[in-house]
């Protein structure tokens, strides 16, 4: 009994985890002239020596360091494996003939990073099939950040920017401005599964965005497209932005003493002050 106890306990604890997952490809060529924009800001920023890592305001600056090192072995291969289909596709496991493994087949040799990795399962047919084609767009968007970035949108405006990126660049685009963005460069790296990280103070986040992350996570025992096709945080973002404190300017009519009489006819003396020097009674 006792043995069974600890057991559910310690099955809960790792349920709960949000810490990293990572993994190094150990036959990564080295880095040569950049293709894309993308690289080329990622080899900027590793040049200058930024330092990676979640921002924690009790813990930043002392906690990111320049580098990290990740394991490279077949067991941290394996976790990182199951911790991004669980993490990119919402909790919902794929069937076997469901699961990329090219992808698996290319991260195993070197050809691609984590990041890559990511980025190939949120361009699934089997993350499309949950997350695009039957939910809204706000919702496919909520969706993109809690999957790639492990938080919600800070505002209104991030929702309206990339549904702009997705009207007239394509799904495609919009994990591509996802993982190749500098938030995910800082946080994940290229060899980091995401996680979800808006349930603690983090530099930049707000306080709703931890109350719009608890909306999303909902529950820890189904899958993100049980909880419907409707976007679950765009009215309360929506709201934030309507509600904004307004300072408004209006002009109030005061009537001086001079002017409660007209022509020379003044207000009757009724009582009369004697003027005393200050100090004298």
């Amino acid at each position: 009994m006792l043995k069974i106890e600890s057991r559910s306990k310690k099955f809960l604890v790792e349920a709960r985890r949000h810490e990293p997952v990572g993994f190094a490809t150990a036959q990564s060529s080295p880095s040569g002239a950049a293709l894309t924009i993308a690289e080329f800001n990622r080899q900027a920023c590793s040049s200058m020596a930024i330092a990676i890592g979640p921002r924690k305001y009790g813990e930043c600056p002392h906690r990111p360091v320049f580098d990290e090192f990740n394991p490279s072995d077949r067991e941290a291969l394996d976790a990182v494996v199951n911790a991004a289909y669980k993490q990119v596709f919402g909790n919902k496991n794929p069937t076997l003939n469901q699961r990329c493994d090219s992808l698996e087949a290319r991260l195993l040799n070197g050809e691609i990073c984590v990041r890559d990795f990511v980025a190939g399962l949120a361009k699934s047919q089997f993350y499309k099939d949950q997350y695009f084609h039957n939910v809204s767009p706000q919702r496919g968007l909520e969706l993109n950040f809690k999957h790639l970035l492990g938080r919600p949108p800070l505002n209104h405006a991030e929702i309206t920017q990339y549904i702009t990126i997705l009207a007239n660049q394509g799904y495609e685009a919009v994990v591509n401005a996802l993982t190749d963005s500098a938030e995910y460069t800082e946080v994940f790296g290229s060899d980091i599964v995401p996680y979800p990280r808006a349930l603690g103070s983090l530099a930049g986040m707000t306080t709703a965005s931890f109350n719009n992350m608890v909306d999303l996570e909902a529950s820890r025992v189904v899958s993100d497209n049980a909880l419907g096709s409707r976007s679950r945080i765009y009215n309360q973002l929506n709201a934030r932005m309507l509600n904004k404190t307004r300072i408004t300017a209006g002009t109030i009519s005061v009537t001086l003493p001079t002017q409660e009489f007209k022509g020379h006819n003044p207000p009757k003396l009724e009582k009369q002050v004697v003027f005393r020097a200050w100090g004298c009674k």
